[in-house]
């Protein structure tokens, strides 16, 4: 019966230590499988106006919630959502602004593995736009809501990450509706 009782924890001793070996291996093998396939943070955003849209609006900064789905070890899918506004713009006592709500969907490709260092970015998303134009006592308002892309580098350290973009906020006016955006941003929570 002792013989028995040994025989059977000797090999469970040696299963579990096997099975103990080939999860060390999995997870050495797939890092970027350690840390959360999602995760969610908010990012600072300054914008700044590019060409004949620099006319009717001037710079802004806002906030962006945002989340990351690992696809691969160095492609992630990415949401992102906020909320940008921008000071008048005041030429021949006609004051003008754009606010933006930027809904994005887009991808994010790091150069290194375990989603770290440097990356580039691709969006694209609705883009709300609330026009006011005010003159003297006149004031006008419109709400449209536009197509647009846009394209980003930026590097990513932990949880903190800085990033430049290049949108255009209306494809169907592509040159007329540029704007460059740079902030940082923070991952407060994995999934």
């Amino acid at each position: 019966m002792k013989k028995l009782i040994s025989a059977i924890a000797i090999a469970l001793l040696s299963v579990s230590s096997a099975a103990r070996a080939d999860k060390a291996r999995s997870v050495g093998s797939h890092n970027y499988l350690k840390d959360h396939n999602i995760r969610l943070g908010v990012d600072t955003e300054v914008g700044i106006p590019l060409g004949n849209y620099a006319d009717a609006n001037s710079v802004g900064g806002g906030a962006v919630l945002s989340g990351d789905l690992a696809l691969l070890e160095q492609l992630s899918a990415t949401m992102r959502i906020g909320f940008q506004v921008h000071m008048d713009r005041t030429v021949a006592g006609v004051s003008s602004h754009v606010h933006a709500i930027p809904i994005l969907l887009g991808t994010k490709y790091y150069l290194r593995p375990d989603r770290v260092g440097m990356f580039g970015a691709f969006e694209l998303g609705m883009f709300d736009l609330m026009s006011s134009v005010t003159r003297g006592n006149i004031s006008a308002t419109s709400n449209d809501v536009r197509f647009g892309m846009g394209a980003g580098i930026g590097y990513q350290q932990s949880q903190w990450s800085a990033r430049v973009n290049v949108h255009t906020q209306d494809v169907g006016n592509f040159g007329s509706a540029m704007m460059i955006t740079g902030g940082i941003g923070y991952q407060f929570a994995g999934l």
